[in-house]
């Protein structure tokens, strides 16, 4: 017999599952098992939406598309939120949100159309601002680049992440910001992007900076003398006290990351994007999880400058993620999704339709990623925005974006009956409950645990600071615990901090000497001097950054961390010492012996130079390091890297017989086994200028179409070598642009290949150059009359010469239509009624499409029922990949020495008639002629149909073959 407990459980179980709720989205997205994806506010209601938030009463507030923030409420509780209510009709286009109890800052546009940082308050509780001021200018333009996501960090300040098309004003910036000196630092000459995006712009790209709440309260006072009247009106500049810089620059070398956000650790982490124009050149980085640490640089440079992530002067991202368009960032600090989504980063990706889940692991001072991005989240489309953990611990996200379909929803977790019985987490009570308040930097979770600190008074401090030192208590409450102390007040003093730095638990120690950080006293100098010894290297990290927020520079302990094993601490160390007497460490720099300590250490010396004489003993302690043939290939590419840093430190760069001897210490070493190290050798041998290296590298070049990435990288180098040429060599490089010429990668691939031309054309003379054009002859000058198809914006490089000619997706590979097609969002703004233009110029001759066209190749009338989208480009961009039986092609040989590819329409006793790609009708060949018919493994419809159209155009044709004909 049966269990009866058995029976029972069974029983609920079946229950359970036939009650799982129903989801409209179900087609739309797809969830992990559990999972449900449910519309909050639907696009006809919201329409396209950039950005969300949750206000301190724990409801959302989204900003629209070229509209103002808008609070979002469900009156009739039935799980929509149908109401509305503008916050503020003063601003727009907000893509940073961020709510300080009932005041909102934003990152927006004023009615004017100003950049700026807004202030607006509710001061009488109906939902709407009575108050509203701009806190600062922001530079040039709001746009997709601009100024994007506030968040509350782990002191209790703002930070506002900026895109590499803006900026803090110069004078708004704290001058002993973290991150500051930062250089283009390129060794060799570099290009701006070949169609001119992001021309000229230069260092540091996109930034992290925090807000100085006390210096903005300051310049605040000044609108309390203001009129009614003013108060209509945003603030000028000039009301903002010069002497109080209003941001501190935390970090950056950002393309343009839309948002950040810090784990319970305290740690920041960034999303950033790629430059998809840049797909299949040397220089391209995929899009990237970066953990934000103070004082960092993560390399972006405009145009082919960015650095690699092994460069000395630059940090690597955490993981890489290919393809994408990064947008919101969170982590889960919630209980309604299983324990194991607790503190998990999730990030959202527009163009890609996905929001990703990694958990991330501590390593060292910072964090290793998983391998493989795993989605939680994927949808067709999901043209995601923003997303933020709401106050019912669900995943909220908002869609739109280029006024495409927009829309408010939330991932529901749905447990199981046995898990929703048995899984559920426990209760937290008094002081627990507090330190494990959800969402804790949310504006929400905050407000909750102000509320906590007024209703507990005095034992509010008390009990925190119990619960900080209490050793078995778990290590996650005590550091919640600490920062809620720093956060909310009483401040945490030395008594508290010194036993805490020293506890045997290291997260424990993190959280002390980052608190420590916060403080100037002696007492709190004196902790953090301590913490840069400590065993666990995240604290050592933390201890370092602890004392450039302090503002002093503890030579003797700091200096034992140029030679870290971590490269997070080194860098940390170095930021460090450089803040203090450069006599007082620079011998030791000098005479050390220790890779990563002299490496790192003369890296200091050449940001701390004040001019070339400071520069000299570095240099020649930088060309021993440079000649060493003996170091490890991690060593190496950073020596590399400290010779051109050291060489860019002189106005005109190395002396000719300095550049010789460098050329001599390192040509008998290229190529080597490591790529990376091969690149670096060719571009330090390109700037030494020596003819020899042309012979070694052309000879390095690898073969037919193997390794395009390293092949264009040499083409790159080679370019910085000025004299020398034999006409043998450049006929050599000259031979290489046809086949250069055929490949293909991203929309400003081709363009790229041809400024390489034009630059290795200047060593060649005028006859030599005739050649070259009528070799390949789309990199040739335009004939006159036409120069002006060359023209960009004003103040940007002029187009190629290539790209001039081109229309369409001539120069984009046919991976990047597939992508783009099945992928981004922008494909939802297709109209079926105008590709039915395109099918009838190119498809019409050979397809059937309901009472169009003709019937020599396949039937498309039914496509749409019979194929899915990605079948259908596949067959388009791909046409040779799958030929069926019934439409194969076949190769007609005739007498006369014709080669036919083409379509058998029919043949008999006299003649065989065949459809070709090339002309219209179908050429009929007398029997007679024929000498033989062969199967051919080459579709008859050519595989680059598409490539005379733009992206929007093949849109159009795709939604007019996926709708199907009209009836």
């Amino acid at each position: 017999m049966l269990d009866r407990r058995l029976i029972v459980l069974c029983a609920a179980a079946v229950f359970a599952a036939g009650c799982q709720k129903s989801s409209s989205e179900a087609e739309r997205y797809q969830a992990p098992p559990k999972f449900v994806v449910e519309t909050i506010a639907p696009a006809s209601q919201t329409g396209s939406l950039i950005a969300l938030t949750f206000d301190s009463l724990g409801r959302p507030v989204v900003s629209k598309e070229r509209g103002g923030p808008t609070i979002m409420s469900d009156k009739d509780g039935d799980g929509k939120y149908e109401t509305e209510k503008a916050f503020s009709n003063k601003v727009k286009s907000c893509q940073g949100l961020w709510f300080d109890g009932r005041t909102l800052y934003g990152s927006c546009n004023d009615e004017g159309g100003q950049i700026g940082l807004y202030r607006m308050s509710d001061t009488n509780g109906d939902d709407a601002a009575d108050t509203f001021d701009r806190v600062s200018i922001l530079e040039r333009r709001i746009g997709e680049h601009g100024p994007h996501a506030i968040r509350r960090g782990p002191d209790g300040a703002p930070t506002i992440i900026i895109g590499n098309h803006s900026g803090v004003p110069a004078e708004l910036l704290d001058p002993q910001s973290p991150f500051r000196q930062y250089n283009e630092s390129q060794l060799i000459e570099r290009y701006n992007d070949a169609r001119g995006h992001a021309a000229n712009i230069t260092a540091p790209g996109g930034t992290v900076s925090r807000i100085n709440m006390n210096q903005i309260d300051a310049a605040m006072k000044v609108a309390v003398t203001r009129t009614e009247e003013d108060m209509r009106t945003p603030m000028t500049p000039k009301q903002v006290p010069s002497q109080a810089p209003l941001y501190t620059q935390l970090y950056g070398g950002f393309r343009n990351a839309y948002d950040h956000a810090y784990n319970l650790d305290g740690e920041a982490f960034v999303f950033d994007s790629d430059m998809e124009w840049d797909i299949n050149l040397p220089w391209y980085r995929d899009v990237r999880t970066v953990h934000g640490v103070p004082g960092a640089d993560y390399g972006w440079r405009t145009g082919s400058g960015k650095f690699p992530g092994y460069f000395l002067d630059s940090l690597p991202p955490t993981r890489e993620v290919g393809r994408g368009s990064p947008v919101g960032v969170e982590f889960y600090q919630h209980t309604a999704y299983p324990p194991s989504y607790r503190d998990a980063l999730l990030e959202a990706d527009w163009s890609r339709g996905r929001i990703l889940i990694s958990n991330l692991k501590k390593k060292g001072a910072t964090y290793q990623g998983e391998a493989t991005a795993r989605e939680f989240l994927h949808g067709e489309p999901l043209n995601v925005t923003d997303i933020e953990v709401g106050p019912d611990g669900f995943l909220w996200f908002t869609t739109g974006g280029r006024d495409t379909e927009g829309g408010l929803y939330r991932v529901r977790y749905e447990p199981g009956y046995l898990e929703s019985l048995f899984n559920r987490p426990a209760k937290a009570e008094g002081i627990l409950a507090v330190v494990r308040q959800p969402q804790p930097l949310s504006s929400w979770g905050y407000e909750r645990q102000r509320q906590a600190k007024e209703k507990m008074g005095e034992a509010w401090g008390k009990q925190l600071d119990a619960l900080a030192r209490d050793g078995n208590a778990t290590s996650a409450d005590r550091v919640q615990a600490l920062f809620l102390l720093q956060r909310f007040g009483p401040s945490p003093r030395a008594e508290l901090l010194r036993p805490l730095s020293k506890d045997r638990d290291a997260g424990v120690r993190a959280a002390a000497v980052y608190v420590v950080g916060l403080h100037k006293s002696d007492r709190a100098k004196a902790i953090a001097t301590e913490a840069l010894a400590d065993k666990d290297a995240l604290v050592r990290r933390r201890a370092a950054e602890a004392v450039v927020r302090m503002g002093f520079s503890p030579v003797e302990q700091l200096y034992p961390l140029l030679d870290d094993s971590d490269r997070f601490v080194r860098y940390a160390a170095r930021l460090a010492l450089e803040r203090g007497d450069r006599n007082a460490w620079k011998d030791r720099v000098l005479h050390e012996s220790n890779g990563n300590g002299a490496l790192d250490g003369l890296y200091g010396l050449v940001r701390t130079a004040a001019n070339e004489a400071d520069l000299e003993p570095v240099l020649a302690r930088s060309m021993e390091w440079a000649k060493r043939g003996d170091l490890s290939t991690e060593d190496q590419l950073r020596a590399l890297r400290l010779i051109g840093l050291v060489s860019m430190g002189y106005k005109d760069g190395l002396k000719p017989e300095l550049r010789r001897e460098l050329h001599e210490a390192l040509i008998g070493r290229f190529p080597a086994q490591d790529e990376r190290l091969s690149r670096e050798l060719a571009r330090t041998l390109a700037y030494c200028n020596q003819p020899e290296a042309i012979g070694k590298i052309l000879a390095a070049m690898p073969k037919d179409d193997h390794n395009q990435q390293l092949q264009i990288h040499y083409a790159y180098c080679l370019r910085s070598i000025t004299n020398g040429w034999t006409k043998e060599q450049k006929m050599q490089v000259l031979n290489w642009y046809p086949k250069a010429a055929q490949w293909r990668g991203g929309s400003s691939f081709t363009g790229f290949i041809n400024l390489l031309f034009e630059s290795n054309l200047k060593v060649f003379d005028e006859a030599e150059k005739k050649i070259a054009y009528e070799r390949v002859p789309e990199f040739a000058p335009l004939p006159q009359g036409e120069e002006a198809l060359r023209l960009l914006r004003p103040g940007q490089t002029a187009r190629p010469n290539v790209l001039a000619r081109r229309k369409g997706l001539e120069s984009v590979s046919a991976q990047e239509i597939m992508e783009f097609q099945m992928f981004d969002p922008m494909t939802l703004k297709a109209k079926a009624d105008d590709g039915a233009q395109l099918f009838e110029k190119e498809c019409a001759t050979c397809h059937r499409f309901g009472g169009i066209g003709k019937d020599f190749g396949p039937d498309l009338t039914t496509l749409n029922s019979r194929f899915k989208k990605k079948d259908i480009l596949e067959a388009i961009l791909w046409p040779s990949k799958t030929i069926s039986d019934q439409y194969g092609s076949k190769i007609v040989t005739t007498k006369d020495g014709d080669i036919i590819n083409g379509l058998i329409v029919s043949e008999d006793d006299k003649r065989v008639v065949v459809k070709t790609a090339e002309v219209e009708r179908p050429i009929e060949i007398a029997r007679s002629n024929v000498r033989s018919i062969r199967p051919s493994q080459i579709s008859i419809m050519p595989e680059n149909l598409l490539t005379p159209y733009g992206m929007n155009q093949v849109s159009n044709l795709i939604a007019y073959l996926q709708r199907g004909p009209k009836k």
